[in-house]
């Protein structure tokens, strides 16, 4: 048989061959385009015959148009109804009572996680991206203790360190007539909050706020990281042909990326020295990898590879995003005086003896005005924006007339849920006093930076404790005197959604003097 297959091709010509190839290619796509359009489990779901086409039509408005498919999605929401297939292989809705339906708690129904959402990022095996519900829940579990409330009342001293060096080096500014990149400053904020947990080191020179512009490259390099998702996202095997380049080619093509090379070298030190530890003691109470040590999960779980894609997702989506939500309210109380002016005086009484008398999480959360600015401006920065798919494997999602298919990725997104009108008057305006006295409870069900379900934001806790006390330590009354520096809303106002909502791309950021 061997010989007479190679006989039948040494007959065929490079450009026959050539052209059969790519009739063959040609026929295939026709085929499928007909398979999706036509004969697709998600045929009969409105939407665009071009998502339902084809993922390019996606790609074009999250690479090429730089993260719009957001808005695209708006737009065809008012054409197609609440329920919209956004490309080939998933649904989103629209519908707020329908959020609790999707993103429901493991005692409800096993959820996975939909794997073509977030390929090609680089962070495979960490539990926020894995697929299989039981397997999630195995990697999850173990982390929840350290992340509940419980567990970041034990973190409260080491925040309050960090906040107390953020405010040292601020008021190295004052009067220097020197400007401030503040979202910098938040970024290193928050950076070395998940640097203490996931390094373990006392060594002041590891703080991204010792450094020189609080860590600019730190921040850089987190942006292009940011950027790059809806490339990544499209073609999954680039990050495959980068692994096995050399980390030192790579910092010779971008030195500013050091700071996150060092953090993933350290953080696997760290790995190794927890999981040789035989206890945990009181010496490594913000340790994350000492818990993980001595915690019930799976020694499957715990190899250094995979407990390092966990640490460079915690400092990534643990550090950008809360500061961006930093950023906002800091950027709005500054330009709101009345806003200012009520909460230094809902301040004055619990920050009159900081730092010697540190305020808990709990204490902070008793004052209304302050927790009302944190959840306007997780409601206007919307947390994650980007639709997040879910999959229920076992049974079908019945939404008023649409049976969807066991198996088939549903999303829904904050970013409608925060921007409905009929819950939020002025749904894009900055207004805190909207969450004080009696308000229409539809808001708690549409208010969702975190999401809900078995795959909630495990740093929730985390991220409202760091903001409130950033917050409450930089606008009490004897805190620095900040003043704006040609910053505008534009540049905190969402314009792009990679995953993690920017502002528009050539923002110079929330800038300021230190009086």
């Amino acid at each position: 048989m061997a010989p007479l297959i190679a006989k039948l091709l040494s007959h065929i010509s490079p450009v026959a061959a050539i052209s059969t190839s790519l009739l063959a290619s040609g026929f295939y796509l026709v085929g499928l385009v007909i398979y999706r359009l036509y004969f697709h489990p998600l045929a009969s779901f409105p939407g665009p015959k071009l998502a339902a086409a084809t993922g390019w039509y996606e790609f074009y408005f999250q690479y090429w148009l730089d993260g719009q498919y957001i808005f695209e999605t708006e737009k065809l929401v008012k054409r197609y109804g609440p329920v919209i297939r956004v490309n080939p292989e998933e649904l989103f809705i629209h519908d707020p009572e329908f959020y609790n339906d999707l993103y429901v708690a493991e005692s409800t129904r096993r959820t996975n996680h939909y794997d073509n959402f977030a390929q090609g990022i680089g962070f495979d095996g960490c539990h926020l991206l894995t697929v299989e519900h039981d397997l999630h829940r195995a990697r999850r579990k173990p982390l929840e203790p350290y992340f509940s409330r419980m567990g970041i009342s034990r973190l409260q001293p080491m925040l309050a360190e960090v906040a107390l060096h953020l405010e040292t080096r601020l008021r190295e500014y004052t009067n220097t007539s020197e400007i401030v990149r503040l979202d910098h400053a938040f970024t290193a904020y928050t950076g070395d909050i998940i640097g203490r947990m996931c390094l373990d080191t006392d060594d002041p020179g590891d703080r991204f706020l010792s450094r020189e512009d609080f860590s600019a490259d730190w921040s850089w390099i987190m942006q292009m990281i940011i950027r790059s998702v809806p490339l990544f996202s499209g073609f999954p095997f680039i990050i495959r042909l980068l692994s096995p380049i050399p980390s030192e080619v790579l910092l010779w093509l971008y030195p500013r990326g050091q700071a996150f090379a060092t953090f993933q070298e350290k953080a696997r030190g760290n790995i190794r020295k927890a999981l040789g530890s035989n206890s945990l003691n009181d010496k490594y109470v913000e340790s994350l990898f000492h818990h993980v040590a001595n915690s019930d999960m799976p020694a499957s779980e715990k190899s250094e590879e995979r407990l390092a894609k966990e640490a460079q997702l915690l400092l990534g989506g643990g550090t950008v995003t809360s500061a961006r939500t930093i950023s906002c309210a800091a950027y709005y109380i500054l330009t709101r005086s009345d806003v200012a002016k009520r909460l230094r005086e809902e301040l004055k009484n619990p920050m009159t003896e900081w730092p010697t008398h540190v305020p808990t999480w709990a204490e902070l959360e008793r004052l209304p005005f302050l927790q009302a600015v944190i959840k306007e401006a997780l409601r206007v920065d919307f947390g994650v924006m980007t639709r997040l798919p879910r999959i229920s494997p076992d049974v079908p999602l019945q939404y008023k007339q649409y049976t969807i298919p066991a198996g088939v990725p549903v999303g829904m997104s904050s970013y409608f849920m925060h921007m409905d009108p009929d819950i939020f008057p002025n749904p894009s305006e900055f207004i805190p006093e909207r969450w004080l006295g009696s308000i229409n409870p539809l808001m708690n069900r549409n208010f969702v930076p975190f999401s809900r379900g078995s795959r909630t934001c495990l740093g929730s806790n985390l991220a409202l404790a760091e903001i409130s006390l950033v917050l409450a330590v930089l606008f009490r009354p004897n805190g620095p005197k900040l003043e704006l520096f040609e910053t505008d809303e534009s540049d905190v106002r969402v314009a792009h959604d990679f995953g993690v909502p920017l502002p528009k791309l050539d923002t110079k950021g929330v800038r300021a003097y230190v009086r």
